[in-house]
């Protein structure tokens, strides 16, 4: 019997970060088909991420540094404040000297920065644990952690230009609540109390657009239709927007 010559498998080619990039917003299911076949990519979560830290220093640095807008941002602290010294759990004197803490320029700029950057860390690392673990255990998924941060990782470049949109608009406007979002409708009426008002401030045009996207990257590695991975990343998606309201976690 003649020796069969056996051909090696030939493993899957990887884009580009710069081709992946591309195509998260113009071929996101052929991406992430590719993306379900090949190994972790690092630099597809790791750069998101490094981009995600800038702008957000940047971002932060820029509005607080603004008299008007930082004004702005800090009113619900201070109506929160004013609240609880009517009530009588706080003195007008510590009031005083808290509102005057804040409004330090140097002192928010420091504390909103290195809050901006916390929050974006536990976002790109948190985000896609509660989605291996929701898809480990609902889809019985095998891919790893890693693939999950990898698939979130990309989807971000969505939230990424959805936040550069945002800033532009904050300057254009002149208002901090100025977004891509239902407080469009508000900019002018918005009531930090209003819990409908807070709600249409959640739903954000590009967090809408960058959990889809990211559907499709879930139902791609989990072996799923792409309408069930969508339906479960907009679902939690929602479910985490109406939670944090209810518990005061969202705009106060």
């Amino acid at each position: 019997m003649e020796n069969q010559q056996i051909n090696p498998v030939e493993a899957p080619e990887v884009s580009s970060f710069t081709d992946r990039m591309v195509d998260i917003f113009s071929a996101p299911a052929k991406l992430f088909t590719e993306v379900a076949s090949t190994s972790v990519q690092n630099l597809s979560w790791a750069i998101p991420y490094i981009i995600a830290m800038c702008l957000a220093l940047i971002t932060t640095i820029t509005i607080l540094s603004d008299q008007t807008l930082r004004s702005q941002a800090l009113e619900p602290q201070r109506d929160a404040m004013q609240e609880r010294v009517d009530r009588g759990e706080m003195r007008q004197e510590q009031m005083d000297a808290a509102t005057e803490m804040m409004e330090s320029g140097s002192m928010i700029v420091i504390t909103g920065s290195i809050a901006a950057l916390v929050m974006t860390t536990i976002a790109m690392f948190g985000v896609p644990l509660i989605f291996w673990i929701t898809v480990k255990l609902f889809f019985k998924s095998q891919a790893g952690y890693k693939k999950l941060l990898e698939v979130y990782g990309l989807s971000m470049l969505i939230g990424i230009l959805g936040a550069i949109v945002t800033v532009l608009m904050i300057f254009l406007f002149n208002s901090i609540l100025a977004s891509p979002s239902g407080s469009l409708l508000l900019v002018d009426s918005f009531d930090y109390k209003n819990m409908s008002h807070k709600f249409l401030a959640s739903i954000n045009f590009f967090t809408i657009w960058q959990m889809a996207v990211f559907g499709i990257g879930v139902a791609k590695i989990s072996n799923k239709s792409i309408n069930t991975g969508i339906g479960i990343t907009i679902g939690l998606w929602l479910a985490w927007v109406i939670i944090t309201l209810l518990l005061g976690w969202g705009m106060r």
